[in-house]
Parts: C-alpha cells; structure tokens; sequence
C-alpha cells in the first residue's frame, strides 16, 4: 500500500475511534447508549409561542382605534401684488406669494359597527388640525370679530352609537363636519385645491350638537340634527338650529343629495354691545338654507358634479344698515367640477361657480374673521365699521393632479378670480379681478 493512503487510514481510524472521547460522548465511557436528541417540536412549539405573544392584539387593536392623517403644504403666487399680501376673498389660501404650511392633521378614530356586539355599536372620532387654517376651522361664533387665531384646532371631536333600530339608526353628538356643501374643510377630499366662494363665505365648516342617520335602503339615507348654530361651539343665542340632509342614488351613476338648515345664527349682539356703538343682532331671525347636490358618472373616467345653493336671514343687521329698511340678507350661487381621471395617478379637474351676495353680509363687510382680514376688501383692516359690498362674484379653477404613489398627492391650480365690484387689488390699487397660480402637497398617512 502506498505510503499516503498508509498515513490517511491511520489518521481515519484515529478520528473513529478517539472521536467520541475526545467529544464527550458517552458511548465511549461506557455509560449505554445515548438518549435520543432533544425534540425539535419542542423548540417550534417555543418559537410558535413567542411569535404569538409578539402578534398578540394589543388593547388598541382589540378596540378597533384607527390613526390617520395628512400634511398639505402649498405656496400660491398672486399675479396682482397685492400690497397687503392677502389674496382677496380667499380662505384657505390667504397668503399671496408665500408657502403656507396649511395644516398637520391627525385623526383618531373606532368606527361604530351596526353589525356588532353592543360594545362595538359604540365609537369616536377626534380630528385635531395644527397649522394655518386652523385659523379658519376653529368654530367659536361665526369667526366674530375677536375670536382667536389660535393655529391648533379639533376639526370634530364627537361620540357614536348604532342604535339596534331597523338597519341601525346612527346617534352623533359633539363637533361634527357640516352637512351643508358639496366642499369640505380637508383639501385632499376636495376636487380642487382653493375652496369656491360659495363654500367659504356661503357655508358653514362644521357644527356641534347632536345627529342622527338611518339608512333605509342602499338607494336612501337621512341625517337629521340639532345644533347650535354655524360654526358654533359657544352657542351666541339661545335657539337652535335644525340642519338636514336626503342622499337619493337610484343609480350608481346618479345621485342626489339635497341638503339644508333652519335657525337662528344672529347674537344677541351681532357686532359688539350697544355701549360701545355695535348694532344690536336680532337672534329672533331665522336663517334658511337649501341646496342640492347633483353627480353624475357619465363614463368611468369622468365625474360631473352640479351644486346649486341658497340662503336667506330674516332681518339682518348688516342689510337693514346698508338699505336704511328692515331688510333679509340673501346669498347664493351655482357651482360646477368636472374630473376626468386619465390614470390612477394623473387627472385634470375643472370647477366654475357663480356666488352672489345681495345684502353684502358675507363679503367684505368685516364681519367674518377669516384668516386676519382676507375677507376685507380694497385692503381695509378687518373691522366692524368695513363697508358691506352687495356684489356678485365669480372663478374659474382648472387643477392638475398627478400622485406619484397613492399616499402622495401634487397638485398645480390656476384660479382667475372676478367680481362686478373693484374689491380685488392690483398692487394698491382696486381691481375688479385677480389671478393666483399654486403648487401644492399632500401626504396621506
């Protein structure tokens, strides 16, 4: 045999027959043979254990809470220049030629559940905005003159329960959104990025109180509510307010909402006490409010959406001074949007509106505090003493909007803006137009 193959069997016979010794192992020290290896389901039945309690519902998700939210920063250029730096009438995007970081939401929230036990029959909802346009939500007394500009605000803040009644009748009770318009006060939710006229000088944002909703067939819902009023947490009279809503959709490419509201909205002091020369509201005056909102599906890529709308107070203060008569302040107006969705990430939107205000109560009169004086005219300061201005107003808003992932949404908007009054300004000077360019982002969380 050859010397190497003589040297690799001496070195394999050692390996076998020292191996076990020099390893401990027991064969070799003569104590029987070795018990069988530990059972590896012992050790899958461990990791399946462990897995568990990591994957274990926490208290959270065994209540079924849920977080949302959004970040919308934008920047809007205002081809007028205006020298106060406000674009006129606007309401969320008040500041001309300047980012704007509008707002930082976030939403807790359970759902109530008609189908489930009693327990989760039971939920809530807390939206809580920070950022610019929490100037605009925050709802104290219709954004008198001297509310608070604070940039934190609870958008809604409201309990729920499923009553077992028929399909479930839904209770409400706390600040919830309006019922009123087509618009809402989150951007994203909205076809477009600026709000229309008749939206934020027209309607109200939000409203607290109670409400409740019954679906009777999938083609017919109806909310019925008590409130205290437009915009109002701290009631400013000691009537209520109903506000009501109809959704028809006998298709699911037509529907049909018609909504409205029936209530006294005026304080007991409209613009201050009397001893410091405010005029006296009548909060015996009712305010009505009606409007309908049409959509239309005609293919798949397209949405029509037609919103007419009116509104009418009994003895308003600010009519009867302008006219020297007793007199109602009426407002109203026609909104249109087209969207056409070329993909999942690009669509084109396309709103018009016509908004008249008769009596000059919601425009440029001073008396709603939107965003520090946005609501003021020919740059006047946002006082009681502004001069109403009975005028018709109307926009035309094209946006594009292209999401590159669905969380992330971009959008560019060009607005023209025109009025049969001058209450626009071009640099200094009053103007009866005004054009604004805005790029903006949304993420969604």
């Amino acid at each position: 045999m050859h010397v190497g193959n003589m040297k690799f069997l001496c070195v394999y016979l050692l390996v076998v027959l020292m191996g076990p010794v020099l390893f401990g192992g027991e064969q070799a020290l003569g104590q029987g043979s070795a018990p069988a290896p530990a059972s590896t389901a012992n050790v899958e039945e461990r990791l399946d254990s462990l897995e568990k309690k990591v994957d274990a519902p926490s208290i959270w998700k065994t209540l079924g809470f849920k977080v949302s939210g959004f970040l919308d920063v934008a920047y809007t250029q205002n081809f007028n220049n205006p020298n106060t730096n406000l674009n006129q009438l606007h309401i969320f995007d008040t500041n001309a030629n300047a980012f704007m970081p509008h707002l930082a939401q976030i939403m807790v929230e359970r759902p109530a559940d008609a189908g489930g036990s009693a327990l989760e029959r039971a939920g809530f909802r807390a939206r809580l905005n920070f950022g610019l346009d929490s100037r605009v939500t925050r709802a104290r007394t219709n954004y008198q003159t001297g509310t608070s500009n604070d940039e934190i605000d609870f958008q809604e803040l409201y309990a729920e329960y499923i009553l077992p009644v028929g399909n479930g009748l839904k209770v409400q009770a706390g600040k919830i959104n309006t019922l009123i318009g087509y618009e809402v006060i989150n951007s994203f939710e909205n076809a477009n990025f600026s709000r229309s006229f008749m939206f934020g000088l027209g309607q109200a944002f939000t409203t607290t109180g109670i409400r409740f909703t019954y679906t009777f067939n999938p083609m017919v819902t109806a909310s019925f509510g008590v409130v205290n009023g437009w915009d109002n947490v701290d009631d400013n009279n000691k009537g209520k307010t109903i506000e009501y809503l109809v959704a028809l959709t006998p298709h699911e490419k037509f529907g049909v909402s018609w909504y409205g509201s029936y209530g006294p909205e005026q304080a007991n002091r409209q613009f201050g006490d009397l001893a410091s020369g405010g005029a006296p509201g009548n909060p015996s005056a009712k305010r009505f409010v009606n409007g309908l909102i049409i959509s239309m599906k005609p293919t798949d890529k397209d949405t029509i959406i037609l919103e007419p709308y009116y509104a009418n107070e009994a003895s308003n203060p600010v009519a009867t001074a302008a006219n020297g008569l007793k007199r109602n302040a009426r407002w109203n107006g026609l909104a249109g949007y087209l969207i056409h969705d070329f993909t999942d990430q690009w669509s084109f939107r396309l709103r018009g509106e016509i908004f008249e205000d008769a009596g000059g109560f919601r425009t440029c009169s001073g008396t709603l505090n939107n965003a520090g004086g946005t609501n003021t005219c020919f740059g006047a300061t946002n006082t009681t003493a502004a001069t109403p201005v009975a005028q018709t107003l109307w926009e035309v808003t094209p946006t594009l909007q292209f999401k590159p992932i669905p969380s992330l949404i971009t959008r560019v908007e060009f607005r023209y803006d025109k009025s049969d009054k001058n209450v626009f300004l071009y640099g200094s000077r009053a103007v009866n137009n005004q054009e604004t360019l805005s790029f903006e982002v949304i993420y969604v969380f």
